[in-house]
């Protein structure tokens, strides 16, 4: 029930307090609701309150305090004869409730208290009363005198007769009310007198069960062992004689205390019979509420079922595009395989001069009049970029742009870029807006789940036709060689969806020939058979101008990477946004793209000096997570020292080791390049080297590499399952 419930409770009914101890033991005290206007007591309720408070509770008291004595004297012999625990603790739950009934009383002294009070205000309110019919007692009294020596008439004199008997009558009440509320009073400060005393021995009772308590248990060890011993079973039955006898007494005090239970029951059923009017209307709200949450639950299942069916659909969408993507794969094999046999039915020779003659065919038209800029400042033209994607409706934020854009410079090393997260969130858009802003040529190469060797990405000879049957990639490549107008042009190879296959099958012996571009020029040799065809034909050199990029969906359809892969690339994660948004609404400005070179666009490289600050910040940090994955099993070399020190050197704005574009470009590097390393790794094996290796993280001070890590950390696997850095999104 509602503790408000009884504030709410009519005036007229009856407060009714009942102080009760032990197993039966009551006393009841009963106030009346009304005014001064109203009978303020009656001789029936002084006579009970004086009764139930003054002689029964004094006399209860003292019974109750004996009877604690009495307990706690049995529970010291209980404790010394060594009483099984099961026992004590039961006694001492009912001293508990000794004690929550001592509490009861002292909250009941508090209503006795109040009660107290008004009825000394309403006696000094009668008092004052009681003075002034006094004093017009008096006056009457005067006049009835000078009545009597005026010769007064009659008729007059009988009617003050008349009024002075009234008076009088009226005295003699207020006489008696005013015994009857000195009565009353006398009681009440016995009964306060009384509660002080309870409550005096509450206090000492509570230090006592408290000692008590904590006697039991440093006793509770011991009791442990005594229990196993059987001799214990003679004391346990005198125990329960003397709990018997115990319980007949009480059973004995229930029976003389039964009356006056009896007529404390009758009006606590009146007062329970007005609780019960309101009662209905509270379970009333209670089933209404109960409803409200139950279709509330209901709800919160619906909508799960519905995102689970949205999965369900997504899903079946992303196996549909693969499926279709299947079949027009098929159909476009289809088609070449009966051009082939038309083409095999008109001739059955080919010359050495038409064996190549498909790497011709027209793959791209070059601007043959770009408007280059010859040296645009990088900063400038980042910037620029960032309003031309906002110009188009496209939303990046900006250590996205920047890390794209550093890992793009630095392909001589880490000759792949890799965006990689769920469909939908940008991961082809961006280097295709940043080709159309550079002005590169894009080259899309739609990886099918099929490919399972390097021909499906360079092409083959068909040694039926006697002809070559390139790739868009090598057709792009071979033109590019052979076309004076394309020198110097950066082309965006973009690799979509390249882990429908296993890209070590298809991409790891190109990876290997983009990796050794650096060095020295890097040539691919296309199978021609038994033809005749001079080697500066069938030799095609890899332009650097090639800037390779590699798109990954992260769903059931697709496969992981390889640690080859991986440490030859650098990886951008694209997450699940915070808050789902409709695209952006294009602007209106005129941004117009920034067409650079590729001679413009490598002098933003930078190379690493030895003796720079930002260099020996760098090896500082890597040394110390070399010791930490050497201690796990997973060390790196030179190679990963020397990309990661070229992608910190090279990310744009880095001027020193304090600015905050460095702590940016080693968090990128952190996530890119050491923390995939640890993937697989079992967590409690190791939970000393991820710590240090957290406090390392720390030391870098970025929110998204800390909460990333946390949760590779934290998978229910019980290994390590790095997800890649999700940058956070900018307002």
């Amino acid at each position: 029930m509602r503790k408000d419930f009884w504030a709410n409770l009519p005036k007229d009914i009856l407060l009714v307090g009942v102080l009760s101890v032990g197993m039966g033991t009551a006393a009841s005290v009963v106030f009346s609701g009304g005014g001064l206007g109203t009978p303020l007591l009656g001789s029936t309720a002084g006579a009970l309150l004086g009764s139930a408070v003054s002689s029964k509770q004094k006399e209860q008291q003292k019974l109750e305090i004996r009877e604690c004595q009495l307990r706690l004297q049995e529970l010291e012999k209980q404790l010394d004869t060594q009483l099984n625990f099961k026992q004590l603790k039961t006694q001492l739950i009912r001293l508990k409730d000794q004690v929550e009934s001592l509490e009861q009383k002292q909250l009941n002294l508090g209503e006795v208290e109040g009660k107290l009070t008004q009825k000394q205000s309403e006696l000094q309110e009668v008092q004052g009363r009681l003075t002034l019919l006094k004093q017009e007692k008096q006056d009457l009294e005067d006049r009835v005198n000078t009545l009597h020596q005026n010769h007064p008439n009659l008729s007059e004199l009988e009617q003050l007769s008349n009024q002075l008997s009234q008076l009088r009558l009226e005295k003699n009440q207020l006489e008696g009310q005013i015994t009857a509320l000195q009565s009353q009073n006398q009681n009440l400060q016995a009964v306060e007198q009384s509660l002080r005393e309870i409550q005096a021995n509450y206090i000492v009772k509570n230090v006592e069960l408290q000692q008590l308590i904590a006697d039991i248990a440093n006793k509770q060890e011991e009791t442990k062992t005594l229990e196993k011993r059987t001799v214990e079973l003679e004391l346990i039955r005198a125990t329960y004689d003397s709990l018997s006898l115990e319980t007949q007494e009480s059973q004995t005090r229930i029976n003389q205390l039964r009356p006056e239970i009896y007529s404390l029951e009758a009006e606590k059923q009146r007062i329970l019979q007005a609780i019960q009017n309101h009662t209905l209307d509270y379970q009333q709200i209670e089933r209404d509420k109960q409803r409200i949450r139950s279709l509330s639950f209901e709800l919160r299942e619906k909508e799960s079922q519905k995102r689970e069916l949205e999965q369900i659909v997504q899903e079946l969408e992303g196996q549909q595009s693969v499926v279709m993507g299947k079949v027009e794969a098929l159909k476009a094999e289809k088609e070449e395989l009966q051009e082939e046999i038309n083409q095999m039915r008109k001739s059955t020779e080919n010359t050495e001069a038409s064996a190549l003659q498909s790497l011709q065919d027209h793959l791209w038209t070059p601007n043959s009049n770009p408007e280059w800029n010859p040296n645009p400042p990088e900063k400038a033209f980042l910037d620029g970029f960032m309003q031309y994607l906002k110009a188009k409706g496209l939303a990046f934020p900006r250590r996205v742009v920047y890390a794209f854009h550093t890992s793009l410079k630095v392909q001589d090393i880490s000759a792949l870029v890799i965006l990689a997260g769920i469909s939908g969130t940008g991961k082809s858009e961006l280097p295709q807006r940043y080709a159309d802003f550079i002005g590169a040529q894009r080259l899309t190469l739609a990886v099918q789940p099929r490919w399972d060797s390097p021909q499906d990405l360079q092409g083959f000879y068909n040694y039926v036709e006697k002809k070559f049957k390139p790739t868009d990639l090598i057709r792009g490549i071979y033109q590019y060689n052979h076309d004076p107008v394309m020198k110097n042009r950066i082309v965006l190879v973009l690799l979509d969806e390249m882990n429908l296959a296993r890209v070590e099958y298809y991409f790891s012996d190109f990876l290997s020939k983009l990796e050794s571009r650096r060095s020295s020029p890097t040539f691919l040799e296309l199978d021609v058979g038994s033809l005749p065809i001079p080697e500066a034909q069938r030799k095609l050199e890899i332009p650097k101008q090639f800037l390779f990029v590699g798109t990954m969906n992260e769903d059931e359809t697709t496969q992981t990477l390889s640690d080859k892969v991986l440490d030859r690339a650098n990886v951008l994660t694209f997450g699940k946004p915070k808050t789902l948004q409709l695209s952006k609404t294009r602007t209106t400005e005129d941004q117009r793209p920034v067409y650079v070179s590729y001679s413009s666009f490598e002098q933003w490289f930078k190379t690493p000096d030895q003796n720079s600050d930002v260099i020996e910040k760098v090896k500082d940090y890597l040394d110390q997570a070399n010791n930490i994955m050497e201690s796990i099993g997973h060390p790196f070399a030179h190679r990963v020292y020397q990309a990661i020190t070229q992608y910190v050197i090279n990310y744009p704005g880095v001027s020193d080791s304090n600015s905050e574009e460095f702590r940016f470009a080693l968090v990128d590097q952190f996530a890119q390049k050491l923390l995939p390393k640890l993937r697989g790794l079992m967590i409690d094996d190791y939970q000393e080297e991820l710590n240090k290796f957290a406090s390392l993280i720390e030391q870098l001070g970025d929110a998204s590499l800390t909460e990333a890590f946390i949760k590779a950390r934290g998978s229910r696997s019980g290994q390590f399952e790095w997800k890649g850095l999700i940058y956070p999104e900018e307002e």
